[in-house]
């Protein structure tokens, strides 16, 4: 299954042309959910946690959940968002991809979706549910 936004685009325009003031834009902090995350992993066992951050953005909260010890791959539609992630995570692999369509080869211990389900369905798809 592809996404809405995938038909449209694969680039994600709006994400592409506001790629460098999307941090500027997006201030929440990470740490809440980024703890969040890492005591779920720590209770269940897994100290240094194989993540997919499917829908990465500039990999705020990759970066955030790598430095607490996990070893977080990166994927978004949007290349320039990816490549931002990239370099705040020079360690992870990436991908460009849609995640309606995302085959992710090897297994994840946890994988993470922040804030892009949005962009996975239409209005219409939204408001039929």
């Amino acid at each position: 299954m592809t996404s809405h936004s995938a038909q449209v685009s694969r680039s994600r325009p709006f994400y592409a042309d506001h790629a460098a003031a999307y941090d500027l834009l997006i201030t929440d902090p990470v740490e809440p959910w980024v703890d969040a995350v890492h005591d779920v992993l720590v209770r269940t066992g897994r100290h240094a946690a194989s993540v997919l951050d499917a829908g990465c953005g500039t990999g705020r909260h990759a970066a955030a959940l790598a430095a607490k010890g996990h070893h977080v791959d990166l994927v978004d539609a949007a290349g320039t968002l990816l490549d931002q992630a990239a370099k705040r995570c020079p360690e992870a692999r990436r991908c460009q991809a849609d995640l309606c369509s995302l085959d992710v080869g090897p297994a994840y211990q946890a994988v993470t979706c922040r804030g892009v389900l949005n962009d996975m369905t239409t209005d219409v798809e939204r408001d039929a549910s």
